[in-house]
């Protein structure tokens, strides 16, 4: 029977979908059920987690009742991904992914599963948690297959349906999950899978280096990253997958610090708004610290050059990652420039060196400050009253963008003529001395004629 078309509402929102989801899988005679992270979060009551919404259909092709669902809409029509029988179809904000019930295999040197059709049961015994493999009807009732899906919810506990070396096996991408889940969640790890994941997390290494981004990354923007990473480090995941990381744990730090360099940087990370950059920076701040780690003749902890340290190794994970450029040159640079907001002294710092700050930042300004303020928070010092000074003054002194954005006030041919000199290395270096002289404010911005001015008083940079 083919499937009635309905004219489509000014206003498509989650009843609808399902609705139309329900009476689409009727009229094709298709058992389907919606399952996994989308029902979990429904019955945690989590707001903004209903858009994505994932179905799994019995012994039918998932494909069949996604067209028909994107017809009923006006949606585009669905993606096909054969060889995991699964379908993908958008629309007015909603991700709705379809997939046949299934049973996975995966070899043991392999990152990719061997698929065939299977059970309704032994596709949600094959997921990661029990609190994941609750499957609600499209009748709106909740089944609970595993037996402790339900009750592992409300107490927040993190179980594997099968042996947790077996589930870990089949994919060990599953432990960052669980890392994932108490960042997210706020769930902890029922007895036994701390240590089935340490036992297990040399498995990891097969992962591609973009699925432990993309979890590192979800981990990082979740409410409680800082237990999430702990996990990651108990559970010696760590060690394997971001051993740059490792040897923060157990360095003292003194002076106005109260934790060691690992617990410190977590704690950053914590009190950084939830900003993908800004939150990787807080977690490399202080990466550079154990390498320069010495004792003073005092007996106090000095970590000279740390941040450039720290920069270098933020861009050697990340880059190992599969970050972007973009986002690997951000990042090294909000660690490289982090100590400066917080060195900043109202009464010792001059106006020039405020203007080479905003230079040197850019665009990166309100992060390197986020980023200061949680750098400072997370230690005993006594506010951040100096960097929202900072802040201002910054703002006072770059009303237009003109400090931040500094060009040389005279461009190339300009210099030539003025010293009727051929082109050469000089007319690089006299642009940047011009630029020194802006930041210095001898020289207003994109003021040529003071800039001209200026040359007539110092020509050194004409004769090169």
């Amino acid at each position: 029977m083919p499937v009635r078309l309905d004219p489509v509402p000014p206003r498509v929102d989650l009843g609808r979908v399902l609705d139309v989801v329900a009476a689409s899988a009727a009229e094709l005679g298709i058992e389907a059920y919606l399952v996994g992270g989308f029902v979990r979060d429904r019955l945690l009551g989590r707001d903004g987690s209903d858009r994505d919404i994932d179905i799994v259909v019995v012994g039918a092709d998932g494909v069949a009742l996604l067209e028909a669902v994107a017809r009923r809409l006006g949606w585009a029509r669905p993606a096909v991904f054969e060889r995991f029988a699964t379908a993908q179809v958008r629309g007015a904000g909603f991700v709705l992914e379809v997939v046949r019930a299934r049973a996975e295999s995966y070899d043991p040197e392999s990152r990719k599963p061997q698929v065939r059709p299977g059970t309704l049961e032994e596709d949600i015994r094959r997921r990661d948690f029990t609190v994941n493999t609750l499957v609600q009807g499209l009748d709106g009732r909740v089944l609970d297959l595993t037996g402790r899906g339900l009750d592992d919810l409300r107490r927040g506990i993190l179980r594997t349906p099968l042996d947790p070396a077996e589930t870990f096996s089949e994919d060990p991408l599953r432990m960052l999950r669980a890392a994932r889940f108490v960042a997210q969640l706020g769930f902890r790890l029922a007895a036994g899978l701390r240590e089935a994941m340490r036992a297990m997390a040399p498995r990891t290494a097969i992962l591609s280096a973009e699925r432990v981004r993309d979890e590192l990354s979800r981990l990082l923007l979740s409410p409680h990253p800082r237990e999430g990473m702990e996990v990651l480090r108990e559970a010696g995941l760590l060690d394997v997958l971001l051993p740059e990381l490792v040897p923060m744990v157990g360095v003292e730090q003194g002076g106005w610090h109260v934790h060691d360099v690992w617990e410190h940087s977590l704690h950053a990370v914590e009190l950084a708004p939830r900003d993908l950059l800004t939150r990787l920076a807080c977690l490399f701040h202080d990466a550079g610290k154990p390498a320069t780690h010495a004792l003073a003749p005092d007996g106090r902890h000095t970590f000279h050059d740390h941040p450039r340290a720290g920069a270098e190794i933020a861009a050697r994970v990340m880059t190992r990652l599969r970050y972007s450029n973009d986002e690997v040159a951000r990042v090294s640079a909000l660690v490289l420039h982090h100590m400066r907001p917080i060195q900043y002294r109202a009464d010792g710092t001059g106006d020039a060196a405020v203007r080479r700050l905003i230079r040197d930042l850019g665009d990166l300004r309100g992060r390197s400050l986020d980023l200061a303020r949680a750098d400072t928070r997370a230690s005993a010092f006594p506010g951040v009253d100096g960097i929202d000074e900072l802040e201002r003054r910054m703002a006072r002194l770059d009303a237009e963008g003109q400090v931040s954005r500094l060009r040389p006030p005279l461009d190339g041919h300009e210099l030539m003529r003025l010293a009727g000199r051929a082109p050469g290395p000089w007319v690089g270096r006299a642009q940047r001395r011009l630029v020194e002289a802006v930041l210095d404010g001898e020289i207003p911005p994109a003021d040529a004629e003071a800039a001209r001015r200026w040359l007539g008083e110092h020509p050194e940079p004409l004769r090169g």
